[in-house]
């Protein structure tokens, strides 16, 4: 093990001698589109592709969260600037293995190069990937073997989801709304009970909050409103400059009601605010379109 970490970082140190100013500024912009851009970018997908896609997308992807802190937190390896304090000034929370960066964003752009199913997007699409993992290591956040856990978790769930997503879904489709709705409420249960007291990793509940909103909205969003995403290009574009710009304008009031310290105030909090931004995503939003004409609806069979 002690090797293997001592190539680890020597790996990262020779990277690291060709990093200059330019190539820093680049590859902070792609390893902030494996992280922090997500809170644009999944909206933005959610609202201008098609809807019950993107709602299977979401699914995976928050589910792909959860399994990467969990096996964050089981493995409790290093990063590098845990080993080497010298090797990187830049920190990050969390535990090392495998990376959460390349395993979700391995798992969003290939799940959007299947759907897309053309050749120059698949090329885009691991291009993006590869280039989030390689930033990963570039700025020492990383081991290499990190990268490579990242993106075996991505493919096994993948693989699931290919091998068994539709049989769950048109097994969920033939569940009634009240069963799914209580579903959401007893996982969301469950999960703010695993990471708030077992796991004592209570900013986890926040990623809980966001899950339960979406799941319950995505919920009375397909079996009620019959809500499909549907436009012309201009109406999609129109969706995601009002659904954006109410969730940015949400987020910056909402920011101000947290206390400073973090407290059991401030996780209830956070489970509130971050509730209501996983409903506005897909009940709130969609709703907005449909009553401004932006989006369509599923026939209803007689």
């Amino acid at each position: 093990m002690i090797d293997l970490l001592q190539w680890g970082l020597d790996f990262v140190a020779w990277i690291q001698q060709y990093r200059n100013p330019v190539t820093d500024e680049f590859m902070r912009h792609t390893t902030d589109l494996g992280g922090k851009y997500y809170i644009y970018l999944l909206p933005l997908l959610i609202w201008g592709l098609n809807f019950r896609f993107m709602v299977r997308v979401s699914i995976m992807f928050l589910l792909s969260f959860f399994i990467n802190i969990s096996f964050k937190d089981l493995l409790a390896l290093p990063r590098p600037f845990d080993v080497d304090p010298g090797i990187t000034s830049d920190r990050e929370w969390g535990f090392g293995m495998p990376s959460g960066h390349s395993q979700n964003s391995a798992l969003l752009w290939i799940m959007l190069a299947v759907s897309v199913a053309k050749r120059w997007f698949w090329v885009v699409a691991l291009s993006i990937a590869l280039l989030i993992g390689f930033s990963r290591v570039y700025f020492g956040l990383h081991f290499p073997g990190d990268i490579l856990g990242g993106w075996l978790l991505a493919a096994m769930l993948l693989w699931a989801y290919y091998t068994w997503g539709e049989k769950v879904a048109v097994w969920m489709q033939k569940q009634s709304i009240t069963c799914l709705l209580i579903g959401c409420g007893v996982m969301m249960g469950a999960l703010y009970f695993l990471y708030m007291w077992v796991l004592e990793m209570p900013i986890m509940t926040g990623l809980a909050a966001i899950s339960f909103g979406f799941g319950v909205g995505a919920i009375i969003s397909l079996r009620v409103m019959n809500y499909n995403g549907e436009g012309s290009l201009w109406k999609r574009a129109l969706r995601n400059v009002i659904g954006l710009g109410v969730l940015v304008l949400y987020l910056k009031f909402t920011g101000s009601l947290f206390p400073e310290t973090k407290s059991l105030e401030y996780y209830w909090i956070l489970l509130i605010v971050n509730t209501i931004a996983g409903l506005w995503l897909s009940l709130g939003a969609p709703w907005i379109f449909l009553l401004l004409s932006l989006g369509g609806r599923n026939k209803v069979e007689s």
